[in-house]
């Protein structure tokens, strides 16, 4: 159990009674704003006034979300994401972050009714008393996490990364990775259960046959969970099957995703056809086809911009999050169209970051079946140059399988990656390409 844990009992109850009771202490710069909103969204501000609310909609300290029978997404300044579930009541009582982590930063918050999850940002990361959710019935401290929320008479939620504590009057709770608890009342001290609480709902008991990890849809075929909408300025990586491949990044690109965090444009390209394998928000990745090469499909991961300067002489550590099939091009006979086939996928991915003063190195290592065959490449080394970071393991001599690529980093202390990648088989005579999404799960 951790050691740097929630005081029980007397503790856990104070901070209900003072997280309900917060004053509203102006701040000139808003706490949120709207990712989006679908359906009957309003706030309702300290003063008693309801506002409706859509994309781009600013939340102010004090504002109380009701998203109805609706659904919203907020984004606060320090980079977290709130997603709200239909039915849902969510209160900002008090919320301050100026851009830097002074100890001064704060986010205590009240969700009334319904469902949530989320994904917290830099409030919090350094004092954790500095952030709290409250209900009725407990409330949840962080580690620096994802986690969700389902409150009705009771509490439920799951862990999907890190850390949070679960504390009522009755004692306090740790749950982790994967973990889901249990509250029944104020009184009854917080359990774990083998329930999870999805929001939204899992994806179908049968995937897809294109099904590869990563992939997270509803029953229509729509990526659930978090999503990046509208018009961004993404940095990405791309995979482009032609006669030769070669992995590329690119900063400043213009992407456009639908309100279900579908790509319908890419960098000004409209595909005919597009598929998205993952958005969580930060990071989307997936595939389309290229309406100027007749037909010939490209892979792309692209996230929000990231400044690693802030993280020069810390370590971080990365893991899967999700990918692309990985394919081979074939060129067609007399035809300058690439035909791009499935033949494997990417299973499991680390990497290990030293980030420099404006540069980063470090090693990566890649677990993936190709021609239904396992392999392993470790040793992949990684080079920072410029926003872009370079992979290979050609240093290593007589590897059967061989990995080159680019990628970048995404979101608020590089918390994703992307990269796009180029794999070589000398024994099975194979060639392949693939993009992936990576999520950070340490930074020291």
């Amino acid at each position: 159990m951790p050691q740097n844990r929630f005081n029980l009992n007397s503790r856990a109850a104070l901070l209900m009674l003072i997280s309900s009771a917060y004053p509203v202490i102006g701040y000139s710069a808003p706490a949120a704003q709207v990712d989006f909103a679908v359906g009957n969204v309003t706030a309702m501000g300290p003063n008693g006034q309801s506002r409706a609310l859509g994309k781009g909609a600013q939340i102010e300290q004090g504002d109380t979300v009701n998203t109805n029978g609706g659904r919203a997404q907020l984004r606060f300044t320090d980079g977290a994401y709130v997603s709200l579930q239909p039915e849902s009541q969510f209160r900002i009582d008090q919320y301050r972050y100026d851009g830097k982590q002074d100890g001064n930063e704060k986010g205590f918050f009240s969700l009334l009714k319904g469902g949530l999850r989320t994904i917290t940002g830099l409030v919090g990361r350094s004092n954790k008393q500095n952030y709290q959710v409250t209900t009725s019935v407990a409330t949840i401290g962080i580690r620096g996490t994802e986690y969700t929320i389902q409150y009705g008479n009771s509490v439920t939620g799951t862990v999907g990364e890190g850390q949070i504590e679960v504390c009522n009057g009755a004692g306090c709770l740790s749950v982790t990775n994967g973990e889901s608890y249990y509250v029944a009342t104020q009184e009854v001290k917080p359990v774990l259960t083998n329930k999870r609480s999805d929001l939204p709902p899992p994806e179908p008991t049968q995937p897809p046959t294109n099904f590869a990890q990563g992939e997270n849809k509803d029953a229509a075929g729509n990526p659930v969970g978090f999503a990046m909408t509208g018009t961004r300025t993404l940095d990405s990586a791309l995979a482009l099957f032609c006669d030769c491949f070669t992995p590329t990044t690119q900063s400043g690109v213009t992407v456009v995703l639908d309100a279900n965090g579908k790509l319908v444009n890419f960098d000004n390209l409209m595909p005919t056809s597009a598929e998205t394998l993952g958005n969580d928000g930060i990071i989307a990745w997936g595939s389309f086809v290229d309406p100027n090469s007749n037909g010939g499909l490209k892979l792309f991961v692209a996230g929000i911009p990231t400044d690693i300067t802030v993280l020069s002489g810390k370590t971080a550590t990365y893991t899967l999050l999700g990918a692309t099939s990985i394919y081979q091009g074939i060129q067609l006979s007399g035809n300058a169209v690439p035909n791009a086939v499935p033949i494997g996928t990417l299973n499991a991915a680390t990497m290990s970051i030293n980030f420099l003063s404006g540069s980063a190195s470090g090693t990566m290592s890649m677990d993936m079946t190709l021609q239904g065959q396992a392999r392993s490449v470790s040793s992949i080394s990684v080079s920072m140059c410029g926003p872009s970071f370079f992979l290979n393991n050609f240093s290593n001599c007589g590897a059967i399988v061989t990995v080159n690529g680019q990628g970048f980093f995404a979101g608020t202390n590089a918390i994703r990656a992307g990269i796009a990648y180029d794999v070589s088989d000398s024994q099975l005579g194979v060639n392949g390409q693939g993009v992936a999404a990576l999520k950070q799960t340490s930074l020291k």
